[in-house]
C-alpha cells in the first residue's frame, strides 16, 4: 500500500511540475500575488501523510517528521512568511477554526503550517512570523527541502507556483488529518464554512 501511494504521488508530482513548467513571463502579463491569482486547488492523493518520510525543521529549529503526529488529529496548510494577502487571511481562518473546535470539543487542536519558500523561510524567519501572528504553542511552522514541499503539496491538493518577483501564487486549502495520517476533511478558499470539518473532528477525537 505504501509503495502504491508513493508511486501515485510520483506520477502526480511529474504532472504538477509539467503543468507549472511554463515561464510566467512568456505571455508578457504582469503578475502579482492577490485574489486574482490564487490557483485552484487540486484533489489530494489518497494515502497517509506519514508514508512520505519527509524531513522538516520547526520554527524552533527542531527536526520533525509528520509521523511524529501519529495518534493525534491535526490541521495542516501551506503558506509563506512574506505573503501579504492570502496567507494572513488563511491563518486567520485557521485561528477561527481552532477556536470553534475548542468551543465545541474542549480540545485545542494541533495546527501545522508548512512553508512553500524553502529558500527564505528559515526557522528564524518562521519564529518571527509566529510571534508576529500571535500564534500559540499549539501551532508548529515547518520548513523543508523544495522537493519535499512539492510532494506534500501534491498530497494535500495544494497548487503553488513561484513567480518572477519571488512571490508565490497558490491555492488556499487547509485539511484535517486523522490519527493515521489520512486527510479526512478539507476546506478550500478563504472564509469558507467549516462546520463539516468541526463535526468530523468531533467524531474522530
Amino acid at each position: 500500500m505504501k509503495i502504491q501511494f508513493i508511486h501515485k504521488i510520483t506520477i502526480l508530482l511529474i504532472a504538477s511540475t509539467m503543468s507549472f513548467g511554463c515561464d510566467e513571463n512568456s505571455s508578457g502579463e504582469h503578475h502579482h500575488h492577490g485574489d486574482d491569482h490564487v490557483l485552484a486547488a487540486s484533489d489530494g492523493a489518497q494515502g497517509s501523510l506519514f508514508d512520505l518520510g519527509s524531513q522538516w525543521t520547526t520554527e524552533s529549529n527542531q527536526p520533525k517528521v509528520l509521523k511524529n503526529y501519529k495518534g493525534s488529529l491535526f490541521i495542516i496548510s501551506m503558506f509563506y512568511a512574506t505573503c501579504q494577502s492570502i496567507c494572513p487571511r488563511l491563518v486567520a481562518d485557521m485561528e477561527q477554526l481552532a477556536k470553534k473546535i475548542k468551543e465545541t470539543t474542549g480540545e485545542n487542536p494541533r495546527m501545522v503550517l508548512v512553508s512553500f519558500d524553502s529558500e527564505k523561510d528559515t526557522p528564524a524567519v518562521l519564529s518571527v512570523y509566529k510571534k508576529k501572528m500571535n500564534l500559540n504553542d499549539n501551532w508548529t511552522l515547518l520548513s523543508g527541502k523544495e522537493e519535499d514541499v512539492r510532494m506534500l503539496s501534491v498530497v494535500l491538493g495544494i497548487n503553488y507556483k513561484k513567480i518572477s518577483n519571488g512571490e508565490f501564487n497558490h491555492s488556499a486549502v487547509y485539511s484535517l488529518v486523522s490519527k493515521e495520517g489520512i486527510v479526512v476533511s478539507r476546506i478550500e478558499g478563504i472564509g469558507s464554512n467549516t462546520d463539516a470539518l468541526v463535526t468530523q473532528y468531533q467524531k474522530l477525537k
